[in-house]
């Protein structure tokens, strides 16, 4: 039971990158107003040219609503299989709120999370067959009811909080306890102290790692137009320990009606640190894998957020499972596209 529902709080999240979004509703500029110049000594010039201190700064009691959109296509034809290509569709739909709650001295900053709705449909297809459902939160039928779908109901509706630094960084997850005790209801409180323990111990860091996702991570420097940073991060493709590479060029500071925007492109490349494991006997050899990854990021660095960001990743693999004398591939193909915007 603890593997089935990591696996749902994976397919919810891990390959659902979710950006933060500024709210369309808040501070945007009129024919009456002044513009906001909040947060305007961050960028600068000099003789090299314009240059930004690229840091979250919100105003508390700011107010941002997202919506994010997920298409994810993928196909697999292994031995599980019966070396058929099975193709699957995934399309998921979040809408959720995000509050500046406080700031302290240091520009830490707490922010209450809320998701309102999360819609899902799902596909497989084989070549003499297919299967669909439709996930929805608002609609309490069947489908809702499955156990496979505790851990959306319980996001739904329930308040909890991040901590987060300037540059970025999720430290904190706080106030989960209402989450866990919808989930522990579900289960009739049947559980023992120990498997609630393990569903804790799984969940909060999956969850930490999602959702520093939700925060862009900035680095220290100051950064000019057209210039870029990068860093690297420890990954997983399967069970295949990996890096990602990730570059981000600054492309623009533009102002605008709802403040000044800073536009960065975003390139991921990654690398394979070991491309064998043995599990039991069967040896698993990861023999070709190619992807790429990139994106365009809109930073409203006036209201310490990113205002929309867009996002493609691909991904084929194969690999080759042995045991003794027999031996069969899996090949698989992941694209997924990511796309969060105001409303």
């Amino acid at each position: 039971m603890i593997k089935k529902y990591s696996y749902f709080v994976v397919l919810l999240f891990v390959l659902a990158i979710v950006f933060q979004s500024c709210d369309k509703k808040t501070g945007e500029g009129t024919g009456e107003n002044k513009a906001d110049t909040r947060n305007s000594d961050l960028i600068k010039k000099d003789d090299k040219g314009e240059k930004v201190s690229l840091k979250m700064k919100p105003k508390q009691g700011d107010k941002f609503n997202y919506k994010f959109k997920l298409d994810q296509q993928s196909s697999e034809k292994s031995a599980l299989t019966k070396d058929e290509k099975i193709t699957s569709s995934q399309i998921m739909e979040m809408f959720y709120s995000q509050e500046v709650a406080e700031i302290n001295e240091s520009g830490v900053a707490v922010y209450k999370i809320k998701y309102d709705s999360i819609k899902i449909n799902y596909s497989i297809s084989k070549p003499d067959s297919s299967i669909s459902m439709v996930y929805n939160s608002n609609v309490k039928d069947s489908v809702y009811k499955m156990p496979d779908f505790i851990t959306y109901n319980a996001l739904v509706g329930r308040d909890f909080k991040v901590r987060v630094s300037p540059n970025g960084e999720v430290t904190h997850i706080l106030d989960l306890e209402g989450i866990f005790d919808f989930i522990f209801k579900e289960y009739g409180d049947t559980l023992k102290p120990q498997y609630k323990s393990m569903i804790k111990e799984e969940v909060e860091p999956q969850l930490k790692e999602i959702l520093q996702s939700a925060f862009q991570m900035f680095p220290e420097n100051e950064v000019y137009k057209d210039s870029s940073w990068s860093y690297t991060q420890k990954a997983q493709m399967g069970a295949f320990p990996s890096e990602n590479v990730l570059k981000y060029t600054v492309t623009k500071i533009d102002n605008q009606p709802d403040g000044t925007i800073i536009g960065i492109n975003a390139k991921l490349d990654f690398k394979i640190l070991e491309n064998t494991f043995k599990e039991k006997g069967v040896t698993f050899k990861l023999e070709d894998a190619t992807g790429e990854g990139s994106g365009n990021i809109d930073f409203n660095i006036t209201k310490g957020c990113i205002k929309r960001k867009e996002t493609t990743k691909s991904l084929k693999t194969k690999i080759k499972i042995s045991q003794g004398s027999q031996s069969a591939s899996s090949e698989k193909e992941d694209i997924v596209k990511v796309l969060l915007e105001m409303y």
